[in-house]
This record gives C-alpha cells, sequence and structure tokens, in this order.
C-alpha cells in the first residue's frame, strides 16, 4: 500500500509540474466526508486560497491527512479556474467501530470479556464506542483476550475478528474466540526444601491442584500465575530469614488428558541470617528511637524477617502521613554479611514537603448544600493534608446516612506541594411518608400515618412526626435534629410524645419532652447532656394484671438527664466493615430534676468489627465481616423509691440483645411467668458477615446474655444462635433474624424472628 501511494505521489508531481508556474489556489473543496467535518479536515491542509501552488506542499498534506488515521483512500485533483487553480481533496473515511461482540466464548462472558478489556466502566456502564477502524487497536484487543485466557489456564487459546459494516460509515467488531481445553493442575511436588516444610510452600503458592475438599473444581494453570510462585516461594524464604534463597523456573509435565504435574524446586536455600544493625537516614522529624517503636519485633539479634521489614516502611510512611507529608517514601537497603550470618537494614528516608490542601471540589450533590458537606471534612482549604484527616472525612460523610456513595479522591498539583480534594457524593433518598393500618387482639383496629425526612432543604436537619389512632391506641411522637446548632459542631434533638395504650387489665398514659445536646469534642470523640420530664399514669387495673403493673399504679412523673461519652471509629455505622464504636450512658432520675421518683442508671457498650480481605492476599477476595458486641448494665433505685420503675428495667430478650428469645424472655420472670426486667445486664454478640451486594449483607451470630436482681449470676447466661439479613434501604437500615435457643427450657419455644428498622449492633 506505502509503495503505491509513493508512485501515485510521483505520477502526480510529474503531471502537475507544468501547472505550478506562477499558479495560486483558487479554492479547496473536500469532497465524499460524511461524518468528519470540512472545517476540521482543512485544518490539517496547508494549502489555503490565495497561496501559490505547490505539488510538493499536496503530497505532504496528503501524507498528514493519512496520519489522522480517519480515512482509507485520500486523492486530490487540480482544475484551472477562474483566477486560479481550485483543488479538490477526495477522501473515503475509516467506518466508525460502534459496537464490539464475541462468539465462541463459554467459560468467560461477555461481559467479563468487556471489563477486562476497558468497555465497561466501574459503574457497570458499556463505554459508547466511536473508534475509526485502526488494525493495530484490534490487534491488540486480540492479545488481551489471549491474556485474559492464559491466566485461566487456557494457553491455546485461538482469537481472531470479523467487520462487519452495518452502514458505509459504521461497523461492528465480531471476535471470534476458539477457547479450547483448560490446562489444570493434577499434583504439585516441592523439591530440594529442608529449611521449610513443602505444605507451607503450597499454602502460599497461587498455583493449586484440584480439590473437591476445598471447593476447587478447576485448577487454572498459568505462567502468569508459576512465575508469580516463584516471588512468593522466594519471599517465604526471606520471612524466615534465608536470604540466599534460590528457586528455579517450575517444570511443568504432561500427566493426562489436559492435566498436568508442577514441580518447584529449591535450587539452593542458604542459612538463616539474623537482623544485624537497623540504621535510619534521612530522618529529621523522627528519631531513629521514634521509627523502631512502630514495629518492634524488629530487633537486633533477632531472626531476620522480610516481611517485618516492609510492615515497618509502610508504618514510617503512614506516620510522615498522619503530619501531612504525604510524598514522604521509604526505601528499605538490606546489607548481607555472610561471614558472620547477619544482614544489616538501613531504611533509607524522603521525608518531602508537608502538603496542603488547594481546593475541595464537591460534585454530585443535588440537594445537598455544599456548606452542609464542607462543614463534615476534618479537611479545609489551605489547611494541612494528611491521611488520618481523609480517612475521618470519608467516615464523617457516611456516617450522616444522607449518602449512598462517598468518594473522596485527592489530586496532587503537578510540580507543587498542593492537593486538590475531590468529593463526589451519590445522594440516598431521605423523605419516607407512609400510611397504613393495623389489627391485633389488644389494639383492635389502629391506624398509622408516617413522616420523616433527613437532611430536610439541604442541611443535615431531620425530623419525623408518627401518629398511631385507633379505639384503645393513641400514640403521637414528634422529633426534630438541628445539626450544627449555634454553628457549632453539635447537634440539637428535641422530642414530644403522648400516647394512651389501652391494655386488656390495665391503661398506660404518657406525656413527655425530652432534649439533648451532642458534641464533638475531639476528632472521633462525642458527648452528650440531656434532660427528660414525662408522666406516666397507669390507671383501670384488673385483678388479673401482673404484679409488676400493679406496683405502678397511679401517676407519677420523672424528671432524668442523660450523660454520655463515646467514640465511632467504624467506617460506615449502618453498614459497619471495620473499625470499632466505643460509648458509656449514665441516667439519673431525682426529685430536684422535677420528678417523684429516684433512680439511676449506667450503661457501657463496644463493638468491634474486622475485615477478613484487608489481611488477605490481594488475589484472594473474600468479603466476610466479623464482629462481636458487648453491653453492660447497671440500675438501681435510691433515696424515696424502692424499685427501679418497670419502663426503665433492663429487659433482655429480642432483636437488639439476645435473639431466639422473645422480649425480656432471657431475664428474670414474675410468678406468672411474665418478665418483669432487671437492675442489670450482660450481653455477648458475635456476628460474621458476608456482603451479598453493597446493601445487602448475611449473618450469622451467636448471642449470650442474661438480665438479674442485684448481682451479676453468669452462670445463668441464655444463649442462642440464627441467621440474619441486612439491608439498607432508602427508608433506613432493616435486620432481619431468625435465632434458635440452644439452652431451651421447658415451655419455651424454640425460635423467634426478629425484626427491626435502625442501625444494628
Amino acid at each position: 500500500m506505502r509503495h503505491i501511494l509513493i508512485l501515485l505521489l510521483s505520477a502526480f508531481l510529474f503531471c502537475q509540474n507544468s501547472l505550478a508556474s506562477e499558479k495560486t489556489i483558487e479554492k479547496v473543496m473536500i469532497i465524499g466526508n460524511e461524518s468528519i467535518p470540512d472545517s476540521t479536515i482543512l485544518y490539517y491542509i496547508s494549502e489555503k486560497p490565495g497561496k501559490p501552488y505547490s505539488p510538493k506542499l499536496i503530497a505532504e498534506d496528503i501524507k498528514r491527512l493519512f496520519k489522522l488515521g480517519y480515512f482509507e483512500n485520500i486523492s486530490v485533483d487540480v482544475k484551472e479556474g477562474k483566477k486560479g487553480v481550485i483543488l479538490r481533496f477526495f477522501v473515503k473515511e475509516k467506518p466508525i467501530i460502534t459496537d464490539v461482540v464475541f462468539k465462541g466464548n463459554k467459560e468467560i462472558s461477555s461481559k467479563k470479556l468487556k471489563e477486562e478489556l476497558g468497555l465497561i466502566t466501574e459503574e457497570g456502564e458499556e463505554t459508547k464506542l466511536q473508534k475509526p477502524l485502526n488494525y493495530k487497536y484490534l490487534d491488540n484487543l486480540t492479545k488481551k483476550i489471549k491474556d485474559i485466557y492464559a491466566q485461566k489456564g487456557y494457553s491455546g487459546t485461538q482469537v481472531y475478528y470479523t467487520i462487519d459494516r452495518i452502514s458505509p460509515t459504521r461497523a461492528v467488531v465480531t471476535f471470534v474466540i476458539n477457547e479450547g481445553k483448560k490446562a489444570e493442575v493434577c499434583d504439585i511436588e516441592i523439591k530440594g526444601n529442608k529449611a521449610i516444610d513443602s505444605s507451607d510452600i503450597k499454602d502460599v503458592l497461587v498455583t493449586k491442584t484440584k480439590s473437591i475438599l476445598h471447593l476447587r473444581f478447576h485448577a487454572p494453570l498459568s505462567q502468569e500465575n508459576l512465575e508469580e510462585d516463584i516471588k512468593r516461594i522466594e519471599k517465604l524464604y526471606k520471612e524466615k530469614g534465608y536470604l540466599d534463597v534460590v528457586v528455579e523456573r517450575p517444570q511443568v509435565e504432561l500427566e493426562k488428558d489436559s492435566c498436568y504435574k508442577v514441580i518447584y524446586r529449591i535450587a539452593q536455600e542458604g542459612k538463616p541470617y539474623r537482623i544485624g544493625k537497623i540504621t535510619f537516614s534521612g530522618n529529621k522529624l523522627f528519631s531513629s528511637k521514634e521509627l523502631l517503636r512502630l514495629q518492634k519485633k524488629l530487633k537486633p539479634g533477632r531472626r531476620f524477617n522480610q516481611k517485618l521489614v516492609d510492615e515497618l516502611s509502610k508504618k514510617i510512611i503512614r506516620k510522615y502521613g498522619e503530619l501531612g507529608f504525604i510524598f514522604a517514601n521509604v526505601i528499605p537497603e538490606v546489607k548481607v554479611n555472610p561471614k558472620t550470618a547477619t544482614a544489616d537494614v538501613v531504611f533509607h528516608i524522603y521525608e518531602g514537603e508537608r502538603a496542603y490542601v488547594r481546593w475541595i471540589n464537591i460534585s454530585g450533590n443535588i440537594s445537598t448544600r455544599d456548606r452542609t458537606i464542607r462543614r463534615e471534612l476534618d479537611l479545609y482549604e489551605t489547611g494541612i493534608f494528611n491521611t488520618i484527616r481523609l480517612e475521618r472525612s470519608v467516615r464523617r460523610l457516611f456516617n450522616t446516612g444522607y449518602f449512598e456513595n462517598v468518594d473522596v479522591k485527592p489530586h496532587v498539583v503537578e510540580g507543587t506541594n498542593k492537593v486538590d480534594v475531590n468529593v463526589n457524593v451519590k445522594e440516598r433518598l431521605t423523605g419516607v411518608f407512609s400510611v397504613g393500618a393495623g389489627y391485633s387482639s389488644v389494639s383492635k383496629l389502629v391506624g398509622m400515618v408516617s413522616v420523616s425526612k433527613g437532611n430536610l432543604f439541604g442541611t443535615g436537619d431531620s425530623g419525623s412526626v408518627n401518629l398511631q389512632l385507633g379505639s384503645r391506641v393513641f400514640d403521637f411522637y414528634i422529633n426534630y435534629n438541628h445539626k450544627w446548632w449555634l454553628d457549632k459542631p453539635q447537634t440539637l434533638s428535641l422530642s414530644l410524645y403522648n400516647s394512651r395504650y389501652e391494655y386488656f387489665t390495665y391503661t398506660s398514659k404518657k406525656l413527655g419532652l425530652s432534649a439533648l445536646v451532642t458534641r464533638r469534642i475531639w476528632e472521633d470523640w462525642k458527648v452528650g447532656i440531656g434532660y427528660l420530664i414525662e408522666r406516666d399514669k397507669i390507671t383501670d387495673i384488673d385483678t388479673d394484671t401482673p404484679e409488676i403493673i400493679r406496683e405502678e399504679s397511679g401517676t407519677e412523673t420523672i424528671g432524668m438527664t442523660t450523660a454520655f461519652i463515646s467514640r465511632d471509629l467504624r467506617d460506615n455505622r449502618f453498614l459497619p466493615h471495620k473499625g470499632d464504636f466505643f460509648k458509656v450512658t449514665t441516667q439519673i432520675a431525682a426529685d430536684f430534676l422535677g420528678g417523684d421518683r429516684e433512680f439511676y442508671k449506667a450503661i457501657g457498650e463496644y463493638a468491634y468489627y474486622f475485615n477478613f480481605n484487608e489481611e488477605l492476599p490481594i488475589d484472594i477476595n473474600l468479603p466476610i465481616i466479623a464482629s462481636v458486641h458487648a453491653k453492660i448494665g447497671y440500675a438501681d433505685a435510691f433515696g424515696s423509691t424502692d424499685r427501679l420503675p418497670i419502663d426503665y428495667r433492663f429487659y433482655v430478650g429480642g432483636d437488639t440483645t439476645v435473639r431466639g428469645f422473645s422480649w425480656g424472655e432471657a431475664g428474670p420472670k414474675d410468678k406468672d411467668g411474665d418478665p418483669e426486667g432487671a437492675n442489670r445486664e450482660l450481653i455477648f454478640n458475635f456476628e460474621l458477615g458476608y456482603d451479598v451486594t453493597r446493601i445487602m449483607r448475611l449473618i450469622g451470630f451467636v448471642d449470650i446474655g442474661g438480665g438479674w436482681w442485684d448481682k451479676y449470676k453468669l452462670g445463668d447466661m441464655r444463649k442462642s444462635a440464627g441467621i440474619g439479613l441486612r439491608v439498607l434501604t432508602p427508608m433506613g437500615p432493616i435486620r432481619l433474624d431468625l435465632g434458635w435457643k440452644l439452652d431451651r427450657r421447658t415451655g419455651e419455644s424454640s425460635s423467634e424472628w426478629h425484626f427491626g428498622m435502625g442501625s444494628y449492633f
């Protein structure tokens, strides 16, 4: 094609020489283009009206247009005009590739292939191809497809493509794939190893044998995995102190049809080294002692461990990042001394400059005001940028509950120590209106209306109004939460409620008002103080009423103050993956607070979440989260009050305490078998969760807990186990659990269903 083009250009130059003398260009015309506008083509043509006519420049223009990659053919003719020559560029455009399809792929879906080829975005949307036909690009895709199959163990995969024009300017490319047979591993043998057991070496390999027991029905064999295996074996030996290890290339032998044996040979193990001197260079902000304290297991005289060296390097970088030195870098150098069998380690540290925030760019917010988002950030423009503040900012935004997704990405401004922070949020629905009706043997027919709205007017405030109305029920509740009250990092919560419940044996009426101020005092710590005034009245008591209710007969007023301190390091309080939570709450009710009952309560709780994915190798994805939650409660009456009021006792059993038991069933009961509550409680919840999607989690749980009067009886704690589901919905988090009693007693049900809304443990 190139030779033909040169001949044509030579002929063109020869034929047009006679026209070249003292001719000017009158007009330049483009003919044959459909999708590419004239203006674009004319931009790359140097010959313009009014310029001298030059066959040499026209030849260069043709070459320049071909290099654009848009045209299959270009030709030029020259006509005599009235004032000079008219140049006509005849072009034939290459077709535009609008789609890529696959045929013959059975083991790997078309969607997965497109993801691997970069034809599907991270959001799952297909990229709209508008590429001119480019054989080099298609050959590159062909190679990538073969590589994808090779990684899956299909080393002999054949791929070719066809181009189908669906119009003169549009084409679809079809990749025809002959997958071939998958090469699998039937056996792995380790040779030459003495210091490390073969089973330990096999554990670190990417290449695995087929195993029904381990659910490995297909064990792919690929060159990429074999090369990675060599690195992993060397890394394992260096973690044991064997720095002179030499691992040969694996030997692959065919045992039977498409099933291979892989032999890994350790050519040299060497002797184990011990740590010699540990020194640091380039560190000015931190002393060598401070840095060495970050990894206490790394000490002179101990067996050398490359893993500890790498961990210390990462911890040093993180420590610098906490102070804003995000450009810091650490390069560990290991100096081997074969005669003494020691290895000196020098950590070369480049501290760099402290990073500052230039701009904070917020996007994705439709109803939420920029100010509402900015105030939750622990970063501000012109301020220091560091990794801890970045993590805290993401956590705070998630924990507002107003965003489905939060993506905070720093972008280093080239050539400076400035960072732009790009905050992209995806808002969730925060308003819920519901109307319904219900019927029970106690309350009869009840109508329900509920309105709740979070992020009111984009300010972050929230409020709700709930009403239940029936012949035996009246329950009205209104709540409002004002965020950043008085322009401080504090929330003012106000609640008003009025209820009347007519039960079979008595009637209960409550009227109350509460106020609570919560303030962030330092980074992730919060304190709160509140006050509640409530009037309770129990009337119309029958002789069949439980004793616990008869003791509360009459009207009483409770004036109570509440105080708490908490720290929340969970990445998402609605569906946590990692972090911990701590809270201590105290309540005191007394006559000097406006009531006629005197008692106190103290509750402490702690939860910890562990993400298995962060501890596993990069190539293993296991979205499993383990958590433990512990809660202890202590309460008692004092002064003129003899016994703790029933509404302020601990009722162990139910969806937030010990699942598998009904409300209060795992605590003390009266002589009629009804839960009477307790003034002591101790509860432990253990969960193992699997994230099915980003908003749905399956869990298995074990709960242990109990409630008692006046002292803790650990031998009487009740036990249950079960399964559950967690779903994040626009209305809030929903939980559904089914628990079975592990120590079922006579007369008790074997299991209980639990349903609830709101935050989890």
